[in-house]
């Protein structure tokens, strides 16, 4: 006979084996994409990943999670996968204008122009559509403002094409897409900005510093108008109006790192070295992951004669960037005025295995090895410097080739 005892722990066991696979049953792709969701809405990138990861494991036909997934990967710093994420949601949705500009303005961002150009044009054909998404600029050079893809979404997709098409050197085609965006949105200072870019690009100098003026109109605080003119001024030689005008884009965006390194230019060719230094320090301490600030403000410690500063920023260019062969050349240069032939040698082949044309380089490398005693192979670099465009004296050729 079973006791009472026995018939509630059957029913004790019964009820948590039924909770047990009721939890389980809840636990499918619907319950992982939840998760998902509520992660991503709490900026838990990572713990959204990977329930969004779980969800398509189960149901790998889950169309929501891949586009929900592109916008926790892109958060993440995963450009790639958003972009393979937002490619397969668009298999089954292509009329999202959501996911669309999305991965438009990610392929824009890894200068894919030539698919990016595909997108923005789908976009212009694509029928209105409700939308929850904003889109920031993401492009130094056009400074764009928030673009919805409700509101103002055609201005803002003719706007990326022209930056597209000037990106790809169509200028004359960019200007019209820019037309078209400002003829739909006159008051937006950053499309003039974008055209006075393509302007200056195809060399019509007036109508891009009319197109920077109207935009210094539109917003007088635009620091980004004050720089490309001030490049202007730098190409007609007015180094002192190039200099007051990036010290107003300065003053109005002191964060923007590109400026100081622009001023640093102009005190350079003025011969204000002082200055010059400071703002590379300023540049390099906003950006210090950009190889070419690190560069530039070696070759400048170099012209001080700081031989050993002028080494550690050019090598910590070459480690940012290390197929940069004329940081390597550079490098190769200062280790020759350092009497390290050997060094400078290795610098200079280096080089030329990641720029096999570079004459220069061979030019340079056949002075390291005619230092270090090996003639031959100088003479062999000289020809060869000589068949890539180098001019090279007869003197200097007939001591090495003898």
């Amino acid at each position: 006979m079973t006791s009472m005892r026995g018939v509630f722990l059957g029913f004790a066991l019964f009820g948590i084996c039924s909770a047990a696979v009721s939890q389980h049953e809840k636990k499918n792709a619907s319950y992982y994409f939840q998760k998902g969701e509520e992660a991503m809405d709490a900026q838990s990138y990572k713990t959204a990943l990977a329930h969004f990861n779980e969800c398509l494991r189960l149901d790998p036909y889950f169309t929501e999670a891949y586009y929900s997934r592109a916008h926790v990967r892109e958060s993440l710093g995963d450009t790639k996968g958003a972009m393979t994420d937002f490619s397969i949601y668009l298999e089954s949705k292509p009329q999202n204008t959501d996911a669309l500009f999305s991965r438009a303005l990610l392929r824009y961002q890894q200068a894919q122009w030539a698919t990016a150009r595909e997108d923005f044009l789908q976009l212009l054909t694509a029928p209105p559509g409700e939308t929850k998404s904003l889109f920031f600029a993401i492009d130094k050079e056009s400074g764009s403002p928030v673009a919805s893809t409700q509101s103002n979404m055609t201005s803002s997709v003719l706007n990326y094409l022209g930056l597209v098409d000037t990106k790809m050197k169509d200028y004359k085609r960019a200007v019209q897409y820019l037309d078209s965006a400002i003829k739909l949105d006159p008051k937006n200072p950053e499309f003039f900005i974008n055209r006075g870019w393509a302007r200056q690009e195809m060399y019509d100098t007036l109508k891009a510093i009319a197109d920077y003026q109207k935009a210094l109109v539109l917003n007088p605080e635009g620091s980004l108008a004050r720089h490309n003119l001030a490049v202007l001024s730098a190409k007609k030689g007015n180094l002192k109006e190039m200099e007051k005008l990036l010290t107003e884009a300065i003053e109005r965006n002191p964060q923007e790192a590109h400026f100081y390194t622009a001023r640093a230019i102009n005190y350079t060719a003025q011969g204000d070295l002082t200055k010059a230094m400071t703002d590379y320090n300023s540049s390099i301490h906003l950006d210090p992951n950009n190889p070419d600030i690190w560069l530039r403000r070696g070759l400048l410690k170099e012209k001080t004669k700081d031989l050993n500063g002028a080494l550690a920023d050019l090598t910590e260019s070459i480690k940012i960037k290390d197929d940069n062969a004329q940081a390597w050349v550079q490098r190769g240069n200062l280790m020759m005025k350092l009497n390290r032939a050997k060094d400078a040698h290795e610098d200079y082949t280096i080089a030329i295995t990641h720029l096999p044309e570079f004459g220069y380089a061979y030019h340079c490398r056949a002075l390291a090895q005619q230092r270090l005693g090996d003639l031959k192979a100088a003479c062999e670099d000289m020809k060869t410097a000589q068949s890539f465009g180098i001019k090279l004296d007869t003197k200097e050729l007939s001591e090495v080739c003898k």
